[in-house]
């Protein structure tokens, strides 16, 4: 069975690689997503869905060029961690009960940790731009009045 270390090494060598393909990296973000919407979520019992589901919208908004404040190295650790989750046979594979994904859960958390500012960061612009977007535009604004 392969290190912690070397199947995280592998997993950011091909994080890289998949964000230089756009297509390759919506089918992750896919998957990921898919990973969290099975029913059982392995993630849940440290609150860490919801801060994974804004990694992953994160990565979506980069690829999609809508957000790109976005260091490389936190893109490449994101990717990876996400890499890591959606391969099931990892450093504690994943059919193990119980503890099959504990590892995915310490790698998911130390991501979080690791990219903070930078997750936070990127909630602040996903909440004003869903301000600006509701806010209605004053050009097509009409009174009601029928003259």
């Amino acid at each position: 069975m392969k290190s912690l270390n070397e199947t995280l090494g592998n997993a950011k060598s091909k994080a890289a690689k998949l964000l230089g393909d756009r297509d390759k990296t919506m089918r992750l973000l896919d998957a990921s997503r898919h990973l969290l919407s099975r029913g059982v979520d392995p993630l849940d019992t440290k609150g860490l869905t919801g801060r994974l589901l804004a990694l992953i919208r994160m990565v979506k908004c980069w690829v999609n060029r809508e957000y790109r404040d976005v260091p490389w190295q936190t893109l490449v650790l994101v990717t990876a961690s996400l890499v890591y989750l959606v391969t099931p046979v990892d450093a504690i594979p994943d059919f193990i009960p119980l503890l099959g994904f504990t590892d995915d859960v310490a790698i998911i958390s130390a991501v979080i940790a690791s990219v903070g500012r930078d997750l936070e960061k990127f909630l602040e612009w996903e909440k004003s731009s869903t301000a600006q977007a509701q806010v209605p535009d004053p050009d097509t604004y009409t009174s009601g009045d029928t003259a």
